[in-house]
């Protein structure tokens, strides 16, 4: 979907521009204006961009880096979780992400737009489940043999890592508090399913 809608925004298909992204300052504004009892369109519109938003992509690069990993850890947490599940966390880590860059960049009117949020978040969903269920090695592209899940949990640690790093260093080129923020959304994702289903086998058993 997000590739689909890229492709048409580049192509000028369909009038969607960075400029629609998720910009924290008036994102702010129209939450505070929500809070006090205003819920007209122009509102809801910009609070609305932190789901538009993930869909936005600013070139190839950047798309394809987040299409990689978000194979990877969301075709992961489908095959353990269900691929509504699956749907409805990218949406929910994706707006995390976002949160939480709006929060450590209020004042800032610089659009932020992608999918790194939700893709953080799909990896904090599989390190959550890898420590508390018994997972198969996972074996899919661009992995070029299984591995064992607490590995590649692993890897997901050292990313958001660099991220925590990265947010050290100011560069207002990477939202970095947005892959963090899509990162613990997940764990939290994460942590409250595990905690109400100890084993994969009683969540199979749900399903």
């Amino acid at each position: 979907m997000a590739t689909g809608i890229f492709l048409l925004d580049a192509s000028g298909a369909l009038s969607i521009h960075i400029e629609n992204g998720v910009i924290p300052l008036k994102v702010g504004q129209a939450w505070n204006s929500l809070l006090n009892g205003d819920i007209g369109t122009g509102t809801l519109r910009v609070l609305l961009t932190t789901v538009t938003g993930l869909f936005l992509h600013g070139g190839p690069s950047h798309l394809i880096m987040n299409m990689v990993f978000l194979w990877m850890f969301g075709s992961l947490t489908s095959q353990h979780l269900g691929k509504w599940w699956a749907l409805g966390s990218f949406f929910v880590c994706g707006i995390g992400g976002f949160v939480l860059h709006v929060a450590l960049n209020s004042e800032s009117s610089i659009p932020c737009i992608g999918a790194s949020g939700a893709v953080t978040g799909f990896e904090g969903i599989y390190l959550g489940l890898a420590l508390r269920w018994h997972l198969s090695w996972p074996d899919v592209w661009p992995l070029s043999r299984p591995i064992p899940p607490h590995e590649l949990g692993l890897f997901a640690v050292l990313g958001i890592g660099m991220d925590l790093w990265g947010l050290t260093q100011q560069d207002q080129g990477i939202a970095f508090g947005a892959h963090i923020g899509g990162f613990v959304t997940g764990l939290i994702i994460a942590a409250l399913i595990t905690q109400f289903y100890p084993t994969l086998q009683r969540w199979i058993k749900t399903r």
